[in-house]
C-alpha cells in the first residue's frame, strides 16, 4: 500500500464482477433508447444527422410528423395542419465536415406526402458498411426521428462480455465458498 501497510490480494474473480457489471450496466444506460423525436423548421434541404453503419449492413426506419406549415412570410403555422412534403435524402459521406449541398449518388425517400400528418417509414434496401448523411427536405415544422437497424448488432458486444464476466465471476466465488 503507499503508506507501506500490507492488504490481501483481491481474488481475479472479484474482479471479474466489477468489471463485468460495469460492462453491462454502462452499455446498457448508453445503447437504450434514450432519443426523442427532434423537431425541425424547414425552408427546403438541411443536413440533419450524419449515421454510421458500423462492420454490417443496415436498415433505417423514420419517424416523422407535421407540426405546423410555413405561412408566406416564413413563419411557422402551428394550426394548421396541411404540411408540404417531406423527403429525406441518404447520401454517402464524403468526409467533409459539412455538407456542400450536392446529391450525388444519393437516395431520395418521401416520408410524408402533402396533407400528412405522421408516418413511419423503413428502408427497402440495406444500406452498405460506412458513413452516411441524412438531408431533410420540406416546408413547414416536423418533428423527425431515425433508428438505425444493423444487421449484426456489434453496440451490445459489451453488454456480452461483461454477461460473461459476470456469470463466471459469481460462479467461481461460489466455488471458493463451498470449498470453505
Amino acid at each position: 500500500m503507499g503508506a507501506g501497510g500490507d492488504a490481501p490480494s483481491v481474488p481475479i474473480w472479484d474482479m471479474a464482477v466489477l468489471a463485468g457489471a460495469t460492462l453491462f450496466i454502462s452499455t446498457l444506460v448508453i445503447v437504450s433508447p434514450w432519443t426523442q423525436p427532434e423537431t425541425y423548421a424547414l425552408d427546403g434541404k438541411e443536413e440533419v444527422l450524419s449515421i454510421h453503419t458500423g462492420i454490417s449492413q443496415a436498415g433505417l426506419t423514420f419517424e416523422s410528423a407535421c407540426v405546423g406549415a410555413l405561412t408566406a412570410d416564413s413563419q411557422v403555422d402551428d394550426t394548421s395542419e396541411s404540411c408540404d412534403t417531406l423527403s429525406i435524402w441518404i447520401i454517402p459521406h464524403d468526409g467533409e465536415e459539412s455538407w456542400d449541398g450536392s446529391l450525388d449518388d444519393a437516395e431520395e425517400i418521401i416520408l410524408l406526402n402533402q396533407g400528412d400528418s405522421e408516418s413511419n417509414v423503413d428502408t427497402n434496401n440495406k444500406l452498405d458498411t460506412g458513413e452516411y448523411r441524412l438531408i431533410l427536405e420540406g416546408e413547414g415544422q416536423y418533428t423527425f426521428e431515425a433508428t438505425v437497424n444493423r444487421t449484426i448488432p456489434h453496440e451490445f458486444v459489451p453488454a456480452i462480455i461483461g454477461s460473461l464476466l459476470l456469470v463466471w465471476g459469481i460462479w467461481r466465488k461460489q466455488q471458493e465458498d463451498d470449498s470453505n
